[in-house]
């Protein structure tokens, strides 16, 4: 599996079409999304405790506020576990919802050849580098790394040109940022 994932990292598209392929490599998809996120989870959770200047101040949310994106809720109890815990099922939904809205709009808008099955093991591999995440402050450098990997991913599931792949990836997404904000205002409705 690691050898799977070091392929997946150097986006090989012969290893994405032998993913998309392989029906059995969908449990090691699965494998590499819980522990690239949790990886990554322990990384912010070890970049967010170390980032307490002397005086007291928050100097992780203070960039984040700084860049406008708001505050970073940690949890009171349980620490890295609940952080990791949380990250991994967050990933997993994502994964899955991910899959789904790109198989739909790579086959319906841009005409590709796929299923869900086929997304989800490409897909999941391509989180493979999201585990330089572990070292603090690599969170956004994974990030673009998972982003170009998810792009050979989609083009290799779907077989079709790198310019409908990122196309279908930027469809996809928003529908995923869509999805998760309309939960997001429903869930601060109820609460």
């Amino acid at each position: 599996m690691i050898r799977n994932m070091i392929r997946a990292a150097a986006l090989d598209p012969e290893f994405y079409n032998r993913a998309e392929s392989s029906p059995g490599m969908t449990w090691q998809a699965f494998v590499v999304v819980v522990v690239a996120n949790a990886l990554a989870a322990v990384g912010s959770w070890v970049g967010y405790e170390n980032t307490q200047d002397m005086f007291g101040t928050d100097v992780w949310n203070s960039m984040r506020g700084w860049l406008g994106i708001g505050d970073f809720p940690m949890p009171s109890k349980g620490g890295v576990f609940v952080m990791v815990g949380v990250g991994v099922l967050l990933a997993i939904i994502g994964w899955i919802v991910w899959a789904i809205t790109t198989s739909v709009v790579g086959k319906k808008v841009f005409k590709g050849t796929t299923n869900v099955g086929e997304m989800l093991r490409v897909l999941g591999f391509a989180q493979a580098p999201r585990v330089i995440g572990v070292i603090p402050f690599l969170g956004p450098v994974a990030a673009v790394w998972v982003l170009a990997a998810s792009v050979v991913a989609i083009r290799e599931g779907l077989d079709f040109s790198t310019g409908r792949a990122i196309g279908t990836a930027i469809g996809g997404w928003l529908i995923w940022i869509l999805a998760q904000q309309s939960v997001s205002i429903l869930i601060a409705t109820i609460f």
